[in-house]
């Protein structure tokens, strides 16, 4: 058993020494205390903490063999597979660096990526060729394109050429400062920004989640994030534990059912979209998840009747949580000995420390909105290759989030919005959020995304797109008139549209760009 304790508090964060080690060392410490134990379960297949570590010795010689080296990246073009998992600790274990690719975006945008987090070799798959071709001038040396599947095109390394490495260790040995992966965030506020993330940042955020959302040794972790945000969040939990987690790669309601049955999944980490669909499945079926204990939710907004619907039908705690790729995850959360709080995304997570300022970088009193500042050991120091952006947001360890909330008397905290996203509305400040908390709360809306618009006689309004359930009957007049008994009268939307679905970033947030990139049209009714 591990000696932490998730009810014993951060004291254990020392007593554990967990922050000393590299992630190569916890692996080590996970296949020497539980061998034999359920590790990596995925495509059909289950790895031992003993048979993990060993496939990482060979994966991790293999990069040498090709002449990788320590410090540098490696681009993942992958999908949601095992080898995500064993390719990023193996480059924990020589030294490289991990760059998870999000193949989503350009051909441009990927190739700027590249560029700026110097990638010169890459792990891939077949599918991904015609990306690929694209970014073959970065690529020098052809034996560092490894392909995890079929024979290679664009290179000349297999995925499978590492069992000529059975029986050997890289010799290099990596501390906790060393950098071991480029954490990218989503871009959507801006330009892609690879944070400079260390071993020490990954552990003690793994350690400090754990004390305080209540993680443990029996827990069965499945994350349903893309498999290019936040990586590291599949498994830096379950390595402290010894416990299994598993890597799915659809966000198919009944083959995530199916994947929490067929492997006990205790714990899941979604965005709160992604739980509504798992929901809207079960009620139409005769499944039930009965091993689901915890259901961990981020990326986006929690109301209080959703938090509440979400427990009576799951019959498991809802959770919600904040965090940012700057501080290696969640930051914020509902700490496992603090009592629930409508509305509220919880109180800073042990080992971060947060300040809530004004436009001048003063600190507001308590209830008073301000940008979220925070900082701890798990907070990144830099972005690579980017000191400008580095300077704008991190100010002596101090990373400055552009999230604008409010904390209470208590000590917790409720997002009121993005600073970029304010409106003003006649002179007066509006935050989309407020106005979708409200619509949200319409049993006949399922999602709601508010952002602005322009209108000649009126200048910038609220423009409103809702998704409604099935058999709904809402219109545009309906909308306003509930907003109207609700809100003041100019924070009523201007602009209603419904659509059939709004796009979402890989991460599961609502991709705001892709909705401002599509013309205002009142009369949108996809429904019909």
């Amino acid at each position: 058993m591990s000696n932490l304790n998730p009810n014993d508090g951060v004291a254990n964060l020392d007593k554990a020494g967990l922050s000393e080690l590299s992630l190569s060392a916890l692996l080590s410490r996970a296949a020497e205390r539980w061998p034999d134990a359920r590790a990596l379960i995925g495509e059909g297949r289950t790895w031992t903490w003993s048979e993990l570590n060993e496939e990482v010795d060979r994966v991790a010689c293999l990069y040498e063999a090709c002449g990788i080296r320590p410090g540098d990246p490696v681009g993942f073009l992958l999908v949601k597979r095992p080898e995500v998992v064993i390719g990023f600790l193996a480059c924990a274990r020589m030294g490289a660096i991990q760059v998870p690719v999000n193949f989503r975006l350009h051909p441009d945008q990927v190739s700027d990526q590249f560029t700026t987090a110097g990638i010169r070799a890459v792990v891939t798959e077949v599918q991904h060729d015609p990306l690929l071709k694209h970014l073959l001038p970065l690529l020098v040396d052809p034996r560092q394109v490894i392909y995890v599947d079929a024979p290679a095109r664009h290179g000349e390394t297999s995925w499978s050429d590492a069992q000529r490495f059975a029986g050997r260790r890289s010799t290099f040995e990596p501390t906790a400062d060393t950098v071991c992966y480029y954490n990218y965030t989503s871009g959507s506020t801006g330009r892609p920004k690879g944070a400079s993330t260390t071993s020490r940042n990954i552990v003690v955020n793994a350690v400090a989640t754990s004390i305080g959302l209540g993680f443990g040794p029996e827990d069965v972790y499945m994350g349903m994030f893309s498999v290019f945000a936040h990586p590291h969040e599949l498994f830096h939990r379950s390595i402290l534990y010894g416990g299994a987690f598993v890597v799915v790669d659809s966000l198919n309601p009944r083959m995530v059912a199916d994947a929490i049955n067929a492997h006990g999944i205790t714990w899941m980490m979604a965005v709160p979209s992604f739980y509504e669909m798992l929901l809207d499945y079960l009620e139409g079926s005769e499944v039930q998840l009965p091993s689901l204990r915890v259901l961990e939710a981020g990326g986006a907004y929690v109301s209080p009747e959703m938090h509440s619907r979400m427990e009576y039908r799951f019959k498991a705690r809802f959770l919600p949580v904040w965090g940012c790729t700057e501080a290696t995850g969640v930051g914020l959360g509902m700490l496992a000995d603090a009592e629930f709080r409508p509305g509220s995304t919880g109180k800073p997570i042990p080992t971060y420390d947060i300040r809530i300022v004004d436009e001048s970088g003063a600190d507001v009193e308590p209830g008073l909105p301000g940008e979220l500042w925070i900082r701890g050991p798990a907070v990144i120091s830099q972005y690579v290759n980017m000191p400008a952006e580095t300077a704008s947001q991190i100010h002596d360890g101090w990373y400055a989030t552009a999230d604008l909330v409010r904390q209470d008397q208590d000590g917790f905290v409720y997002f009121t919005g993005r600073r970029s996203e304010m409106l003003k509305i006649g002179g007066i400040r509006v935050f989309p959020l407020e106005i979708e908390q409200v619509i949200q709360q319409h049993p006949e809306v399922r999602d709601i995304v508010v952002v602005r618009a322009e209108e000649r006689l009126r200048g910038e309004v609220a423009r409103a797109i809702v998704t409604t359930r099935p058999g709904s009957t809402l219109t545009v007049r309906k909308v306003q008139a509930y907003c109207r008994d609700r809100m003041a009268l100019y924070k009523v939307p201007r602009i209603v549209e419904f659509w059939s679905e709004i796009p979402k970033l890989p991460n599961g947030k609502i991709d705001k760009k892709g909705v401002l990139a599509q013309p205002v049209n009142p009369d949108r009714d996809d429904r019909r």
